[in-house]
């Protein structure tokens, strides 16, 4: 299920929408790595109005900000071949960084159907919170942390990828 929301949150876009057509924030974009692994990433980005998921957990977790899909917008970078990681960012303008990342962790909490694990690590210099540990998510742990009104994550079995991506992200 935690897959599911992500995954839906990265790609839905409305009927008959071109891929090329996933760039509402480029600067969001840009923050996010162009490679990872070696391997060249692709960049996209939506408006929160633009995603054709209906999802109670996610509007929940925007109703708890006092905001709407008109405030958020999700940025992400993967790859479409054999490269076991993507990095992602939600943004939701305006919001306050402590409740936004509460919110963040919950919302992820809520769509498992497991009660994931969460710890704090460091990894590249970066204090990040885990979500998830090894096998708990099909798609691998999730290393995330809040920046302003954006909360940056990468997720993906390989601690390396991981300290990889987190090191190419804002700080």
């Amino acid at each position: 299920m935690i897959a599911g929301l992500l995954l839906a949150l990265f790609l839905a876009l409305p009927e008959g929408a071109a891929a090329d057509g996933r760039h509402a924030d480029p600067q969001l974009e840009a923050l996010l790595p162009a490679t990872l692994g070696g391997v060249v990433l692709i960049r996209e980005s939506q408006r929160g109005t633009d995603l054709m998921t209906s999802n109670a957990v996610f509007d929940g977790f925007l109703a708890s900000l006092n905001k709407g899909r008109e405030d958020f917008l999700v940025g992400s970078a993967y790859s479409n071949g054999g490269l076991k990681a993507a990095v992602s960012s939600w943004q939701v303008k305006g919001a306050d960084s402590d409740k936004l990342f509460s919110g963040f962790k919950a919302t992820i909490q809520a769509s498992s159907k497991v009660e994931l694990s969460i710890s704090v690590e460091t990894l590249s210099g970066q204090k990040v919170t885990r979500i998830g540990d090894p096998g708990q998510l099909a798609q691998g742990p999730i290393y995330a942390y809040a920046d302003g009104d954006t909360v940056f994550f990468v997720q993906t079995p390989d601690r390396d990828l991981a300290k990889e991506a987190l090191g190419k992200l804002p700080h």
